[in-house]
């Protein structure tokens, strides 16, 4: 990646070592919610008043007053474990994680000891907090046992975990990233989270998930700065008069500079998040940690170098007109130079580097072009095969595609086609094709299963110096046509779908706040390109580009194939 380098370049060969340890945790997926009506303190609190058992509950009541107590985090759920029998009180885990529902359980006698439930699920938050979205029409179908003791009937047998509506989600946890870097170190990653805002100040939590490492889902695909086996020297974090005081265990302080630094980027950027903090103060076995260019405290706009969702200067949006590769700069469409912008051979469908150097394109084949940006370059095949989709680039230079087949490509530098493996893909389910995160760590799929297709989000690990995609996880399970995906943002999708038999529609997917919310599109879209602080694009069938950043979509300019860099 040539976009950002960091005053710790040597990062890659002095952190090997101190990379941290992973745990295998799953990931996340969106909540699905309306339009935004007001904006919420992201500090503020609404209690659950849970209700305990009154005198004579039949079964059925037990278990549905259990179900709506265990809303209440208070005193580590004390009233949803009046519910229980004396044995399963001390025993249930509450904190193994959640399964999501939406509606209303049915609860149902199902014999005299025992109480069935059922519900549509809408996803699962794992134990670190990361949610993932549950496949269309899955169902929650649980079966309780109880007990009559003393004249009362109680559960027995509790699931792990917490059963949690959607409101109960949204009222009781908030959404942060923690923050991690790619392989490179050049540039920070958020690893989405649900926390919830009972527990721990959001500083002292996040700091606390930064030193556990990243989630199980993301972890081979970032690296930590954090040496292997840092804890919190005190294992809180304060935040007093604005500034976050975080304190690492002594061995911090024997990290050379580079370390420091890229420590530094990881704490501002993830405890930035964090209500009322202005500065963070980072120690080591309560010493000033010495960070080589920075002040301690540090304002939290420190490390913009990281950031990100930073683009490179003049990153402006691509498209195609004649088949020509054309710069769409808010003047009249210009050529960039060499054979993409001679029509030689004729493109469409074009994605372009993070640094603009190159484009890549389909042919009237759908064979794989690729022409360096200068003046007298020529456009070379890349890939001799019909029927591609449309490339993808992310923050390499090397395009992605998928084959009539569903097999991931990538088209290497020395002219070799590598076959990109991916692990954890059902056998039923055809890859359509893919968008690659300008950080280079997740690829965006479309993905198809019978006549439903959705967005899938893969992470990219390295092995052996070659890629492979793993765990993908869907993103949505309301949309069931899709068609084009692009990175808004780091965790921020813009996809071209429809919803049931609604028109299709241009849907910003947000993984760190769990929305989805449709922002309408032009008439007959076909095609979708964003970046992060830009207006998002699509182009359609009529061969116009329109542009959206507010509302309403305005026709620009007659041109096809929208791309921004690192598309």
């Amino acid at each position: 990646m040539r976009r950002r380098r960091l005053t710790w370049s040597a990062m890659a060969m002095a952190l090997s070592p101190l990379v941290v340890a992973c745990a295998a945790v799953p990931t996340s997926g969106p909540i699905y919610q309306g339009e935004d009506v007001g904006v919420e303190e992201p500090n503020q609190v609404i209690r659950v008043i849970a209700r305990p058992p009154r005198p004579g509950m039949t079964p059925t009541e037990i278990v549905s007053g259990f179900i709506e107590a265990s809303a209440s985090f208070e005193d580590d759920h004390a009233v949803a474990r009046q519910y229980l029998t004396p044995s399963a009180a001390l025993t249930w885990d509450a904190a193994a994680g959640s399964v999501v529902y939406e509606g209303v359980p049915t609860v149902v006698p199902d014999g005299l000891t025992t109480v069935g439930l059922t519900a549509t699920e809408t996803g699962r938050i794992s134990v670190d907090g990361r949610y993932q979205v549950a496949a269309t029409g899955r169902i929650v179908d649980l079966s309780f046992t109880v007990e009559f003791l003393n004249g009362e009937w109680r559960i027995a047998n509790p699931p792990p975990g917490l059963l949690l509506s959607r409101s109960d989600v949204d009222r009781a946890y908030r959404p942060y990233d923690v923050f991690f870097f790619d392989p490179t170190y050049q540039t920070l990653v958020p690893d989405s989270r649900l926390f919830p805002l009972s527990g721990p100040s959001a500083a002292t939590a996040l700091v606390r998930a930064l030193v556990a490492g990243p989630s199980g889902w993301l972890a081979p695909a970032v690296r930590s700065s954090l040496p292997e086996g840092t804890t919190l020297a005190v294992d809180a974090v304060p935040v007093i008069e604005g500034i976050a005081r975080v304190d690492f265990d002594p061995a911090v302080r024997l990290a050379d500079d580079a370390t420091r630094q890229a420590i530094s980027a990881q704490v501002v950027w993830t405890l930035r998040q964090a209500p009322g903090v202005r500065f963070i103060d980072i120690n080591a076995g309560g010493q000033p940690l010495d960070v080589p260019g920075a002040a301690n405290p540090q304002p939290i706009n420190s490390w913009p170098d990281a950031d990100p969702n930073s683009m490179p200067a003049g990153a402006t949006p691509h498209g195609v007109v004649f088949g020509r590769a054309v710069k769409l700069d808010g003047t009249a469409p210009l050529p960039v130079p060499g054979g993409s912008g001679l029509a030689s051979p004729p493109l469409t469908g074009i994605a372009v580097s993070l640094d603009t150097s190159l484009v890549a394109g389909l042919d009237a084949d759908a064979r794989l072009w690729i022409a360096p940006v200068s003046a007298g370059s020529t456009a070379t095949l890349a890939i001799d095969e019909v029927g591609l989709s449309r490339p993808s680039f992310g923050g390499g230079e090397s395009p992605w595609v998928v084959n009539s087949e569903g097999s991931v490509l990538r088209a290497e530098p020395d002219g070799t086609t590598y076959t990109v493996p991916i692990d954890g893909l059902s056998a039923k389910a055809t890859v359509e094709s893919i968008a690659i995160s300008r950080d280079g760590t997740r690829a965006a799929l479309i993905v198809r299963r019978g006549e439903r297709s959705f967005v899938m989000v893969a992470v990219i690990a390295l092995r052996e110096g070659q890629p492979r995609l793993q765990s993908p996880v869907r993103v949505d399970n309301r949309l069931n046509s899709v068609t084009d995906v692009a990175w808004a943002d780091s965790d921020t999708l813009a996809v071209l779908g429809a919803d049931g038999a609604a028109t299709p529609a241009v849907y910003l997917i947000d993984m760190a706040r769990l929305q989805v919310r449709s922002i309408g599109a032009p008439a007959e879209p076909v095609r979708v390109g964003a970046a992060p602080g830009a207006a998002i694009l699509s182009s359609t069938v009529e061969g116009w580009i329109y542009t959206f950043t507010n509302g309403p979509w305005l026709r620009e300019v007659r041109a096809t194939s929208p791309a921004y860099p690192g598309s």
